[in-house]
């Protein structure tokens, strides 16, 4: 590739106690762009019993500064080695880096943002730390990162990025893949209604709210038990809430796990839920999902896209969770609908690739750079898609991926092959088929249309 060095800036990696998606999206990132040949260096805030500088999976973890120090020691390591970096993923948990402002306009910088964190400012500072906060985010991020590239992780941030933030920049989406396996081999569900919830313990993903609907939905499930995993600092809290509930007896808090016993934990689980305010995508939903974990939900941004309402799970308003709930666990009763609903979770959390995840934000770093004549790909990063289907005798799909830019995806849907053409309108994609040979070639017949925001997930 030709970008040889990659900086990932993140405020945390996943040894930091408070570490959760982002961390993991950013790490998973990174050590497929390493398998793709790149040297990527990950520069994040220190974390208590850890290195300054680490080893893993390939590429190097440089730990500066505090929660806010680590923005100023992220640029100054950033200027320090700006000569050396090739491209930069600048991670935005809220506020960005900035980097920009040290590397110039020779280093291209992706804008990676979860979610939009206008309205959660609030929640966690005073004023006027929060209206700083928010300042930031919206009006600070326009003025230094003005029309470039963004990378979002789901169409629902996408539409925040626009709407709450105003950024101008294409907006190109990268959804999580899963490291849970797709095949998790005989269900080991639990004899009785079980709930594993795993997440952060952190005061916008509600889980009072999950105790509160819990306990309305045992006035008809006497028998349903919740399982909490994941630590964090609104615990205290949490355990209070349960004994003020009465619940001590049919909800367990786990604390931090690991991975393996994580998964043991999900595999003993009827569904999972989640109450959060916002979520940037809800990768421990799909992570469920690719054990046969069917959900729950609060439909809320982020996971309204990560769980299909009706097929691997349920999305409802708030007044209406608990009932849900209860309604989850009498349909699961049932042998034959619990495996409709494990098959159709399993089938929809196997389309999410870590690797393909990595290509979509190399691509937006490459399209950034500057390239020679005869450079035959387009080179402008950009956020329209076209979905092109074909029937019929149709090449095979590996030899399509081959023919076609690495970010292009093939996949065959029955009897359809099905191509998700990134930056590229309906007059790219004709033009597509055109050099493959598939518009004179007989017995195929093509359908053209611009892809919508389910497509950008289905077929990434």
């Amino acid at each position: 590739m030709s970008l040889k060095h990659i900086a990932v800036l993140n405020w945390r990696d996943r040894d930091h106690p408070r570490a959760g998606g982002a961390e993991l999206y950013c790490e998973r990132v990174a050590a497929e762009l390493v398998d793709q040949g790149a040297t990527v260096t990950y520069v994040t805030a220190a974390a208590a019993g850890h290195p300054p500088v680490e080893e893993r999976d390939g590429f190097r973890i440089v730990r500066r500064g505090g929660v806010l120090g680590v923005y100023p020691a992220a640029l100054l390591w950033l200027w320090r080695h700006r000569r050396e970096i090739d491209g930069v993923v600048d991670s935005q948990n809220g506020i960005p880096f900035f980097s920009p402002l040290v590397v110039g306009r020779r280093v291209p910088v992706v804008l990676l943002i979860h979610h939009v964190h206008q309205r959660q400012f609030p929640l966690y500072f005073r004023w006027p730390m929060s209206a700083v906060g928010r300042l930031l985010e919206r009006r600070g991020t326009a003025l230094i990162y003005r029309r470039g590239p963004i990378v979002t992780v789901s169409p629902s941030s996408r539409h925040a990025i626009r709407q709450q933030l105003g950024l101008k920049g294409p907006v190109v989406i990268a959804p999580c893949g899963t490291d849970l396996p797709a095949a998790p081999g005989p269900s080991a569900r639990a004899p009785f209604p079980r709930i594993v919830l795993v997440t952060r313990l952190v005061r916008y993903k509600r889980i009072e709210l999950v105790l509160q609907a819990v306990a309305q939905a045992r006035r008809r499930v006497p028998d349903l038990e919740l399982h909490i995993v994941g630590d964090g600092p609104h615990r205290p809290v949490l355990v209070r809430e349960i004994e003020r509930l009465g619940l001590a007896d049919c909800v367990t808090v786990h604390g931090w796990v690991d991975e393996a016993e994580k998964t043991e934990l999900l595999r003993t689980a009827w569904f999972t839920v989640s109450a959060s305010v916002c979520e940037g995508w809800g990768l421990s939903l799909v992570e469920a999902s690719a054990l046969g974990v069917p959900v729950v939900a609060v439909r809320v941004p982020g996971v309204r896209d990560a769980v299909r309402d009706g097929s691997t799970g349920i999305l409802v308003d708030e007044a209406h969770f608990a009932g849900a709930i209860a309604d989850m666990a009498e349909l699961l009763a049932d042998d034959a609908e619990a495996e409709r609903w494990r098959l159709r979770a399993r089938a929809w959390a196997a389309g999410f690739h870590w690797r393909r995840t990595a290509a979509q934000i190399r691509y937006v770093l490459e399209a950034s750079t500057h390239h020679g004549p005869g450079a035959t790909e387009r080179r402008t990063a950009g956020d329209v898609a076209t979905v092109i289907e074909l029937t019929g005798a149709v090449p095979d799909v590996a030899e399509l991926q081959r023919l076609t830019r690495r970010t292009d995806s093939w996949s065959r849907r029955g009897e359809t092959v099905v191509g998700l053409l990134r930056n590229a309108d309906e007059v790219d994609a004709l033009t597509v088929a055109r050099r493959l040979g598939l518009s004179t070639r007989p017995g195929i017949e093509i359908r053209v249309r611009l892809a919508r925001p389910y497509d950008l997930l289905r077929y990434a």
